[in-house]
């Protein structure tokens, strides 16, 4: 496999880095923006290509790393070319392969990869990738081919479902990015409270990282089969789950959505709050939340 990348950014970069650190062969980078192409080249030990048609000739794979909003362009200029049993492969992790319109006719094999991770630092980040999933779809031939590499890799692979990739990336894009407004809500409620900003963070840090550390403790599970048996597992959400609403204390739920000034986050209260009652019935299923449900649900 001889892995070119076009796209010479954070993505790019480390990846290129990454793989070529386990064995992988990368032939180099080609970008629009020849100093930041170069510089990747350079840092990888690999050479800069100043077209794409010259990087796809010394390819059988592509990475496209590039923004979400280029990788059409990108297909666009190779898929009239001789792309005949190459692999195409972009990381984006909103979209999926079904970016590469009409694939089949061009002769290439598709998909796409996406390391659930941050990449924060173009010379840094590969080294701390190895602890990083990587979720994977497309057309059997190009995961299939992927394997090459894969096998050099320490990380996990997961398979995911092309036509509900974007329910995956919602998933993450909560885990991640709306954990943190949630956390930045109660941030500024404590500051309301007459807490200030740097306390409020001390108060809650143990609070969060306690939850995170509760939900993701390792269990053991009855095995879902007919045989006697049981498995490693995660506690999970509902086991994890403290508070008013799985005390089934409405009178505090109800103080809370009296004291909650800013629609927005009363809204963001509700919502969440309907989800942790589902949660509190799994945990506790002899018990009826009914009230507390009317409470959240109600306006």
């Amino acid at each position: 496999m001889q892995i070119g990348i076009a796209g010479a950014g954070k993505v790019g970069t480390t990846l290129g880095k990454y793989v070529k650190d386990h064995g992988a062969c990368v032939t180099g980078f080609y970008s629009r923006t020849e100093a930041s192409g170069r510089e990747s080249a350079e840092f990888t030990g690999t050479e800069y290509f100043k077209t794409l048609d010259s990087l796809m000739e010394v390819s059988d794979t592509l990475f496209i790393t590039t923004t979400d909003g280029e990788i059409s362009k990108v297909w666009d200029c190779i898929a009239g070319k001789n792309v005949k049993g190459k692999v195409i492969c972009h990381f984006s992790g909103s979209l999926s392969s079904d970016i590469f319109s009409n694939w089949e006719e061009t002769g290439a094999y598709v998909c796409s990869v996406h390391p659930i991770y941050a990449f924060s630092n173009k010379f840094t980040a590969y080294q701390n990738l190895t602890g990083a999933a990587f979720a994977v779809e497309g057309c059997r031939t190009a995961l299939t081919r992927m394997q090459e590499l894969f096998q050099l890799l320490p990380n996990r692979i997961v398979e995911i479902s092309t036509s509900e990739k974007v329910k995956y990336h919602a998933a993450a894009s909560i885990a991640s990015n709306q954990v943190v407004g949630l956390i930045s809500m109660a941030v500024e409620l404590m500051k309301e409270a007459g807490i200030s900003e740097t306390s409020a963070y001390e108060l809650l840090k143990p609070l969060v990282e306690n939850n995170v550390t509760s939900i993701f403790e390792k269990a053991l599970q009855e095995e879902d089969t007919g045989c006697t048996g049981q498995k490693a597992g995660y506690r999970g959400c509902a086991q994890a789950l403290t508070g008013p609403i799985e005390r089934n204390d409405t009178e505090t739920v109800r103080k809370h959505l009296e004291h909650m000034d800013r629609p927005r986050w009363e809204s963001a209260y509700r919502a969440v709050g309907t989800v942790v009652t589902e949660l509190a019935e799994k945990k506790n299923p002899e018990r009826s939340y009914e009230t507390m449900k009317q409470i959240l649900e109600s306006k």
